[in-house]
């Protein structure tokens, strides 16, 4: 397969890249214009409910707003309503027609309606600091999104001009109004500014590193051309399956981390192989490989063809089988139930599978068309200062160097560095024990938004107004539900309980909204009323919805799902790893200690945001999707180096070296483009957390962290030690399974 592929591409590179640039600009288009349906960034959302068919899910449905329009809430602040209500009553009359009669709108409400300012109803409207009020504009039911969208743009025009006007008696006025469109519309924003931004920071200092570990910019552009193509085809799968379904905002973020990082990746291993075949390549043709004599158009192709092929026969391979890995350990995702995961699933399948296409066809293409331009020095390696610098880093053909002498070093005491980095890692993962995990939509509200500002003073000065900790449902009308209502105010730390109210469209089932006084609204003890008021029978039917229910019914899916999941991802990668090296041991001592790895770095990054160390917020609780996301984009970036290292240590092994040897050749081979991969990887994950969005940040330090730990720790150390104790029986397999290996083994 991968030799017909090589020689299909060296011959025929133009019609590789024709064909890519085809479904290349087919995918941006639809990307970013849509065809006339909206672009993939109109079109994203975020989900309502996140696992279907669950109480907090029914919940939802039940309660929801949509069923009654939406509303818009002006939070008025900078006032003093104690000594000024009069007159900002004044104002508020003068443009009360204004805001009630914009087109789509079908009720204002604002606290100087009512006739005694002392009732319930206006009280719950001003500010219990006296420094403000709300305005609520109730918006026509039924509106589709276009005429949604032209309502609150004549709402917010609206309430512009409301505090131009009243600014010239009360300089020091705001009012800053937010609405469940309005606050998806300003994440969606944010997530934008978010791609750029890390893309922005992560593609240069990409390109900077590959230009020094390659020593030059042509050769160095290479992985970045493909990483391009690979997120441009990712976002137009993700903008197709938006007909489908709901794509969350945040899976295009991700599915761009991935892309880049992975794309990189493969095509750092693709051309480091290409340079190591030119040199073969040059010297079977009788050329030196200093450049001194170059070879002449024709020679130059056959050196070229013969490098190339090879190249894909080899690293081609490798990365194939390495993207299938990780495309299987993603697949853990799509068993879940919780759309969403299955969704980031789904397009980190297509990414990675993207990655390594570029990356074995259009790469090698366009190197393929550069023939002699590549096999001519650099200009950057004649500048004194920086060929030492890329001496130094860059890769190399050499058996012997920095990485062979450190797997020598670690022949010498394998045992005692085995326990140290065990004794480390166990260290690393023990924040695990305490981590709390959350799930609340407002965690992705950018912090300097109007919009989050807004909403965030109705949750701070407005008690009678804050989002409820728990969404309790009854199924009898509100006059029956008195014993209930009544167990309700004896929950612990409760602040208080809504009095029953019916349901806007069926007045034979009940409402009633629990306000618990803590903090951390999705925490242990919210969680713990939740299950408690699960199993409390009234008589009737109640359903229990809010935060706390949502969280713990998100969290209880997985778990239910994880042991058919995390098979999926260990049989997979087990198979591929026996195949690869026909050894039982190598793919079982890559599962434990990638898995120790990977719960590591998950609690490096726990620890991180707990605390909120190295500039990065502190939480009350992980995203706990991403500690999910992490923990199969972790696993299988860990195999990704794995494959790496082993598939060249199995190449010296198989001519015959002592496994010692073989160890120290493969580590010198690869230890560089490891670690090269592994540098700029870094920078892209560490690029990406430079944005607003908190679960961003947090799968950008996680990802990081877990390159950091695997490309040092783990491979440089861990790996050599555990193959030195184990010597020949690191390829052992029973006679059985290494016939299968003879009938179906892939080679490097």
């Amino acid at each position: 397969m991968f030799d017909r592929m090589g020689q299909s591409v060296v011959r025929h590179p133009w019609r590789a890249i024709i064909i890519w640039l085809v479904v290349v600009v087919a995918a941006s288009g639809a990307a970013f214009w849509g065809f006339g349906q909206g672009g993939v960034f109109d079109r994203l959302d975020n989900s309502v409910s996140l696992v279907p068919g669950t109480q907090s899910d029914e919940v939802n449905a039940l309660t929801s707003t949509d069923k009654n329009g939406e509303t818009i809430t002006v939070a008025v602040n900078g006032l003093n309503m104690t000594a000024d209500a009069q007159k900002i009553a004044e104002y508020v009359g003068a443009h009360r027609s204004n805001l009630s009669g914009i087109d789509g709108v079908s009720a204002e409400a604002d606290p100087f309606l009512f006739s005694d300012p002392t009732m319930p109803a206006a009280q719950a409207l001003f500010s219990d600091k006296k420094d403000g009020f709300l305005i609520s504009l109730t918006l026509e039911k039924g509106l589709t999104d276009g005429h949604l969208k032209a309502a609150e743009s004549r709402a917010n025009e609206a309430i512009a001009e409301f505090q131009e006007d009243m600014r010239s008696d009360f300089p020091n006025v705001t009012a800053r109004a937010f609405s469940s469109t309005s606050m998806r519309t300003s994440v969606m924003d944010q997530i934008k500014d978010d791609l750029i931004k890390g893309e922005t920071v992560g593609v240069p200092v990409a390109l900077i590193l590959l230009i020094i570990v390659f020593g030059g910019v042509l050769v160095a552009g290479m992985p970045i051309i493909g990483a391009l193509a690979a997120i441009a085809i990712g976002m137009g799968s993700l903008w197709a399956l938006t007909f489908a379904t709901t794509v969350e905002t945040f899976t295009i973020n991700i599915a761009s981390i991935i892309g880049l990082s992975l794309s990189v990746d493969y095509g750092l291993l693709i051309v480091s192989r290409y340079r190591e075949e030119l040199v073969i390549s040059l010297e079977n043709y009788g050329y030196p490989v200093d450049g001194s004599r170059m070879p002449r158009k024709h020679a130059a192709e056959l050196v070229v063809r013969d490098a190339m092929e090879a190249t894909v026969r080899t690293a081609g391979r490798t990365v194939f089988f390495s993207a299938v890995t990780i495309a299987l350990a993603l697949c853990a995702l799509l068993a879940m139930e919780a759309p969403m995961l299955r969704i980031i699933g789904f397009s980190g399948i297509i990414v990675t599978l993207m990655a390594v296409l570029t990356a074995t066809t259009l790469v090698p293409a366009i190197m393929t068309l550069m023939r002699r331009t590549l096999l001519k020095p650099s200009v950057i390696t004649k500048v004194p200062g920086l060929r030492s610098v890329v001496k130094a880093v860059g890769d190399s053909a050499s058996d012997r160097g920095f990485f062979s002498k450190l797997a020598h070093a670690v022949h010498k005491h394998p045992w005692i560095i085995m326990i140290l980095v065990f004794v480390i890692l166990l260290v690393m993962a023990s924040p695990l024990r305490d981590v709390q995990t959350r799930t609340a939509f407002t965690d992705y509200l950018p912090e300097k938004s109007e919009v989050t500002q807004a909403y965030k003073t109705v949750q701070n000065d407005y008690p009678a107004l804050v989002a409820p900790s728990i969404v309790v449902v009854a199924d009898t009308p509100p006059d029956k539900v008195k014993e209930l209502y009544n167990h309700l105010g004896e929950l612990a730390d409760v602040g208080y309980v809504t009095a029953p109210a019916a349901l806007s469209d069926d007045p034979n089932r009940s409402l009633i909204n629990v306000h618990i006084d803590i903090e951390n609204q999705v925490g242990k003890q919210v969680t713990d009323d939740v299950i408690s008021l699960r199993g409390y029978d009234p008589g009737y039917a109640i359903h229990i919805g809010g935060p706390a229910a949502l969280q713990y019914d998100f969290v209880h899916s997985i778990i239910d799902r994880a042991p058919l999941g995390l098979a999926i991802m260990m049989v997979a990668v087990f198979l591929l790893l026996f195949l690869m090296t026909g050894s039982l041991m190598v793919p079982l001592k890559a599962i434990i200690i990638n898995s120790l790895s990977l719960f590591a770095s998950l609690g490096a990054t726990t620890f991180i945001f707990m605390n909120g160390l190295v500039g990065m917020p502190k939480v009350m609780g992980m995203e706990t999707f991403i500690l999910v996301c992490t923990a199969c984009f972790g696993f299988g970036l860990a195999m990704d180096y794995e494959v790496f290292l082993i598939s060249r240590i199995k190449e010296f092994w198989d001519r015959g070296l002592p496994n010692d040897e073989a160890v120290e050749r493969g580590l010198q081979r690869s230890g560089r483009i490891i670690t090269s991969a592994a540098a700029i990887i870094i920078a892209v994950f560490i690029g990406f957390t430079f944005g607003e969005m908190l679960p961003i940040k947090e799968i950008g330090v996680a990802l990081a962290a877990t390159v950091v730990i695997d490309a040092t720790l783990v491979r440089m150390l861990l790996v050599p030690a555990t193959m030195t104790v184990l010597g020949k029986y690191n390829w052992w397999a029973p006679k059985p399974l290494r016939w299968v290996y003879s009938k179906l083994h892939i080679v490097h």
